[in-house]
């Protein structure tokens, strides 16, 4: 005789379906267009990263062609011209993205207000490039503009008669190029968000604009703001093409520039592991910044997005 089927099959036969197969699971071959992602991920960031900091440790050892471990290249930080480029840096960083958080952030408010589509596609448009521009160009068109015989000079020398493009602030002039649409592109969205109803229930309960933006408006967009200044600060701190181009590497030492000139004199200095110290420093930098723009964004998509 033979034996009776499982419940589970009876179900499905009574159900008109044939008894239910152990199904072997397939590997979507979507997972094959991947290959060619990781290997340019673990070619050009992983075995590069690793490299950076296993160099960044290591120092010549008591024997010929020894390496022991060593804290001595992040020691070397805090002396000489590589301390100087961190405080240019994180004072250069600071003032740039401070001064393109301010206009930019006004511009982004002011974009919004006006409900055109026309001119929401030529902001996308105008400021995606903008953002996305610099390195050598960048600063032969400042040379051009703003140089010693630019065309602009006159009228930059008025407001600060001060004023030279070779200098700290003709850096910080330059950087706006391209952090001021950055603004323009992070916070623009924030500022669409707010609500038409806050705003109405604010004048219902007798506020002013004042009001609204002081109790209402700022306090929903702060965190906003705050990542957008944190992504620009992270973007200047590593620009190095245009910085090179427009005051060279020893005039104002930055970051960026010190790495190169580590690396360009490392066979006879040795500076190759002073190199990569800070070369591991500003990736410290960067990770730091990116964690904390996304979670002050998060923070703000709580209001904006409910």
């Amino acid at each position: 005789m033979r034996s009776a089927p499982p419940a589970a099959e009876a179900v499905d036969a009574s159900a008109g379906h044939p008894p239910a197969r152990r199904r072997r699971r397939t590997v979507s071959p979507a997972w094959g267009a991947l290959a060619p992602l990781t290997v340019v991920i673990i070619a050009f960031f992983v075995i590069p990263i690793c490299g950076m900091v296993t160099t960044s440790v290591l120092v010549p050892g008591p024997e010929r062609g020894s390496s022991v471990l060593s804290a001595e290249n992040f020691a070397a930080l805090g002396s000489g011209s590589r301390s100087m480029a961190l405080q240019n840096s994180l004072l250069l960083s600071f003032t740039a993205a401070t001064v393109a958080a301010v206009f930019g952030g006004v511009c982004a408010w002011a974009i919004s207000t006006v409900k055109s589509k026309i001119i929401d596609s030529l902001t996308a448009v105008i400021s995606s490039v903008l953002a996305n521009d610099g390195g050598v160009p960048l600063a032969f068109s400042f040379i051009v503009a703003v140089g010693n015989t630019g065309y602009f000079t006159a009228l930059v020398t008025a407001v600060d008669s001060t004023f030279t493009l070779y200098s700290v602030k003709g850096l910080i002039l330059m950087y706006q190029y391209f952090l001021i649409p950055t603004m323009i592109l992070l916070t623009l969205p924030s500022f669409v968000a707010l609500r038409q109803q806050w705003r109405e229930a604010n004048t219902s309960l007798g506020g002013t604009s004042l009001t609204f933006w002081r109790r209402v408006g700022l306090p929903v967009i702060t965190p906003a703001l705050l990542g957008a200044w944190l992504l620009m600060f992270g973007s200047a701190f590593g620009t190095h093409a245009s910085a090179a181009v427009l005051i060279g590497t020893g005039a104002f030492p930055l970051i960026p520039l010190e790495i190169a000139g580590q690396l360009a004199g490392s066979a006879a200095t040795g500076g190759e592991g002073v190199a990569m110290a800070l070369g591991v420093t500003t990736g410290v930098v960067a990770v730091i910044v990116l964690i904390a723009f996304n979670a002050l964004t998060k923070r703000s998509a709580k209001w904006l997005n409910t």
